[in-house]
């Protein structure tokens, strides 16, 4: 069922998992040069491909979105503008250069959900409660569609932090390989 009236906690806790993206962006930066971030897997996105998305879609979907609702009356249809999944092109300035800047998608994506939070900090309970009609004509709280793509944010980041444990995983278990054939060379000798 479809919750009418947002308050005022559930916006501090949509604040709480917007900020995270913030935050993890930046707890990133110190980790991400260890890990083979523009390596991409079998199927999927690489690690920088990821946050590209996330930033395309804070960027090219979400904003545009919020500042629609917020200034229009007329009710937003998101049909009417294109999915950031659809619109997002993997090749972009950073994949031109020898090593792509991992650490400009960072910084970018820090600057950009800055931004955006200090426009949902300006938002009135009233305005979270505004409809929006889905992709499919249903008719939902604009809270509801922020909710969601923040959520898809968040599984996004999960996926890039299982693939980071994975990358440390090899790097650690190939130091410990290493490690026993020099311990075996010097027995040998």
């Amino acid at each position: 069922m479809v919750k009418q009236e947002i308050s005022s906690k559930d916006v501090e806790n949509l604040l709480d998992d917007a900020e995270y993206l913030q935050d993890e962006a930046e707890a990133m930066k110190y980790v991400i040069d260890s890990v083979p971030y523009d390596e991409t897997p079998p199927e999927g996105y690489s690690i920088l491909d990821m946050l590209r998305l996330i930033d395309h879609a804070q960027v090219s979907y979400l904003r545009p979105i919020v500042e629609k609702v917020l200034s229009e009356n007329r009710l937003q249809k998101l049909s009417e503008y294109d999915h950031y999944r659809d619109t997002f092109e993997n090749e972009n300035e950073e994949k031109t250069e020898d090593k792509p800047d991992v650490q400009k998608v960072l910084n970018r994506i820090i600057k950009h959900r800055a931004s955006l939070l200090n426009i949902f900090e300006r938002i009135s309970l009233i305005d979270w409660e505004r409809k929006v009609r889905d992709e499919n004509g249903k008719e939902i709280l604009f809270f509801e569609f922020a909710d969601k793509i923040i959520r898809d944010e968040r599984k996004t980041l999960k996926e890039i932090a299982d693939l980071v444990m994975i990358y440390q995983n090899e790097k650690q278990h190939q130091r410990e390989i290493n490690r026993k054939a020099s311990q075996r060379k010097e027995n040998q000798e």
